[in-house]
């Protein structure tokens, strides 16, 4: 519990010094997508190499298939009740793919890889990147397209696979063939990956401020279900998962937690591309963001005392 309060504190403090940049002027509106590109094209990438030509073998590696596909199966299966609940809403296609995004997607970069590091240590990261690529590779596979059916303005775009779900699918095939890279390599890659976790906070910050200064925060019908979603559904169906694919209890934990992180930051973005309601998406991404401070406490109380 008190590793909780102080990863709790720590993105507190970094968060409100990205929301503090961005009001004072120093980081502004046509910044944050330099801020997103260099975490998700440039950082996170090196980290993702350090991590996986560093830690995984062939051995690991297969160790770790289990919980993978538990990561894979806890988010389709997000997806199939998510559709059906969105429907029953009676949602506007506008905001039914999006909700359907928000209910079965996690932010598990900006929010839960600075977590996961805080909570748990260096040491998860690879468990991380397995939840990461279940929940990107089905995003786009599935949500995205989603999004673009029912928001009907882009129907026919096309998008190209994001570049970190390309690095790690090309890392494991590299630690497959046993790819020893140079150590100086591995050196970079491991400097430029520690900016995931600051310029991630920065951002989500800034983000936030902005919502608050321009006031497009309401409540609106569906947040609750997509809050229940991510902080209870997601956690509880990967718990279930784990029990069919066993794991060890640390992987079982970093993967629940991560479950359990708020509605994916670039969802604003996506729905915007796709003809959806993107102040739907970026009211639903703050209200789970804040709700996560108060989350993740409960989910290391739940970690000692019950699993």
């Amino acid at each position: 519990m008190q590793n909780a309060f102080n990863a709790v504190g720590c993105i507190l403090l970094i968060a409100l010094a990205g929301a503090g940049v961005y009001l004072l002027g120093w980081v502004r509106d046509e910044h944050l997508p330099l801020l997103s590109d260099l975490v998700i094209k440039v950082a996170l990438p090196c980290m993702i190499v350090n991590n996986v030509l560093g830690q995984y073998t062939p051995e690991s590696l297969a160790k770790n298939l289990p919980a993978l596909a538990a990561a894979l199966l806890s988010v389709l299966l997000t997806l199939l009740l998510a559709l059906p609940i969105g429907k029953a809403l009676k949602l506007p296609g506008a905001r039914l793919g999006v909700f359907v995004v928000m209910f079965a997607f996690s932010n598990s970069v900006f929010i839960g890889v600075p977590v996961s590091r805080a909570l748990f240590g260096e040491a998860v990261l690879p468990y991380t990147l397995l939840y990461y690529l279940a929940n990107t590779s089905l995003f786009w596979g599935v949500g995205f397209p989603l999004m673009r059916k029912y928001g009907g303005a882009a129907a026919g775009q096309r998008r190209k696979p994001p570049v970190p779900l390309v690095v790690i699918l090309i890392c494991f095939l590299l630690v497959l063939v046993r790819f020893e890279p140079p150590q100086f390599f591995m050196d970079a890659c491991g400097y430029l990956g520690d900016l995931v976790t600051p310029l991630s906070l920065l951002f989500t910050g800034a983000v936030m401020a902005r919502m608050v200064r321009a006031r497009t925060f309401r409540w609106e019908k569906g947040y609750l279900a997509a809050t229940l979603g991510r902080f209870i559904v997601c956690p509880a169906l990967l718990l279930l998962c784990a029990l069919i694919f066993p794991m060890g209890d640390m992987s079982r934990d970093v993967l629940m937690v991560q479950a359990g992180m708020p509605v994916m930051t670039q969802t604003a973005l996506v729905a915007a591309s796709t003809g959806s309601d993107e102040e739907y998406a970026a009211g639903g991404t703050a209200l789970t963001t804040v709700l996560s401070l108060l989350m993740i406490p409960l989910y290391m109380l739940l970690i000692e005392r019950v699993l």
